[in-house]
């Protein structure tokens, strides 16, 4: 092993900086045990506007603005070469990843992937990506999960449960306060891009019904996309009341959630959906579809919130059920912040570290590391 200090070198090779991941980045950059370098393929993606706060860590970019998300950084090689860590761990299949896996299989380093994908959202990948990821497989020494859908996808492919280990995606939870149910001025809310794969004309035909049925209806809706004049105006059109304050940047979203009684997470297809972590910390209850991640996960149905298909009926229905029944949605809201709690970023932080430990010595080295099953 090539040790600097009798500190392992990690390299962590991801796409772009995300606010959910900087407090994990920091805690293993802290670790006594590594030597810790996050390599950024760019600084944003074209669909972003994240304004961050970077962590206090040590960071490399390959490129200052991504124009395409398929990431081709053949200047990853020279950095590897220098930073010369005894693990990659790798965040996806794009060109600049293979690059480092190529780089690890000729010069005799560890591999773990992180991925974010689940078992149910790869199911139409190409045959090419497909078997790209067999291959990166065959020399993985451990993977990371999120959660249960990334777990099964592994599994799909036939990694054993030992070399899975949970790495919670997670925000900050105590940025999140619980307002009373009465006090709340939303019924609904919806926070995301306002593009097709998230559905937003599904969650304005929702709200158009609801406004039918419940008097003192609004609606609170944050985020920018190409289809936001079409949901606006339609709400516009049935006389639905809204508020929408447009885009937010991370320091002023929490103090929004609280604001709504019910966070409808509308998606045709989320690998996670961090949205559902910052409703369930806000003791928000989170309806959704198995689209998205999170769902049979972070949130369960009948526990803290549903899982329904998308049909405007069966959506309004279970809303209306839990709108008028304050046990349930006390319920509801108190299981939602005890779910929550657990995804955190030392949980996080704690997998990276297990999932290390394994690559390099067949084990965790982690007395209270359990698979990524043993869960709620």
């Amino acid at each position: 092993m090539n040790v600097k200090e009798n500190k392992i070198k990690i390299a962590y090779l991801t796409q772009v900086p995300g606010p959910y991941r900087e407090r994990m980045h920091e805690l293993i950059h802290q670790n006594p045990q590594f030597s810790y370098d996050v390599v950024y393929c760019a600084k944003l993606e074209p669909n972003r506007k994240w304004v961050l706060d970077y962590g206090n860590y040590n960071m490399h970019f390959l490129t200052e603005t991504a124009k395409t998300f398929r990431h081709n950084n053949p200047n990853v090689w020279q950095l590897l070469k220098k930073l010369n860590p005894d693990v990659l761990i790798i965040t996806a299949f794009k060109p600049t990843m293979l690059y480092g896996v190529i780089w690890c299989l000729l010069n005799g380093r560890k591999i773990i992937v992180y991925n974010d994908g689940t078992f149910r959202s790869e199911k139409g990948i190409s045959f090419v990506q497909k078997s790209l990821r067999k291959f990166v497989y065959r020399f993985t020494s451990s993977f990371m999960a999120p959660g249960k859908g990334t777990e099964d996808l592994y599994k799909s492919y036939g990694v054993s449960n030992d070399k899975i280990f949970k790495s919670c995606l997670c925000v900050d939870n105590s940025q999140f306060q619980n307002t009373p149910k009465d006090l709340r001025e939303f019924t609904v809310m919806f926070s995301g891009q306002i593009i097709d794969r998230k559905l937003p004309l599904f969650f304005a035909e929702i709200a158009v019904e609801l406004s039918k049925r419940i008097s003192g209806f609004k609606a609170l809706i944050i985020g920018d996309g190409d289809l936001r004049e079409q949901m606006l105006e339609k709400l516009t059109a049935h006389n639905v009341e809204y508020e929408f304050p447009g885009f937010l940047n991370q320091k002023d979203l929490p103090s929004y959630y609280g604001k709504a009684k019910l966070f409808l997470f509308t998606t045709k297809h989320d690998e996670w959906g961090i949205v559902a972590n910052e409703a369930c910390a806000s003791g928000t209850p989170v309806i959704t579809s198995l689209d998205a991640g999170a769902a049979e996960d972070l949130i369960i149905h009948d526990f803290n919130g549903y899982i329904l298909p998308n049909s405007v009926d069966v959506w309004v229905e279970h809303i209306l059920k839990l709108l008028l029944n304050k046990d349930l949605y006390t319920k509801f809201s108190t299981n939602s912040i005890a779910m929550v709690s657990t995804y955190n970023h030392n949980q996080a932080a704690k997998g990276l570290k297990d999932a290390v430990h394994f690559a390099l010595n067949g084990t965790s080295n982690s007395i209270s590391s359990q698979p990524i099953t043993a869960r709620i």
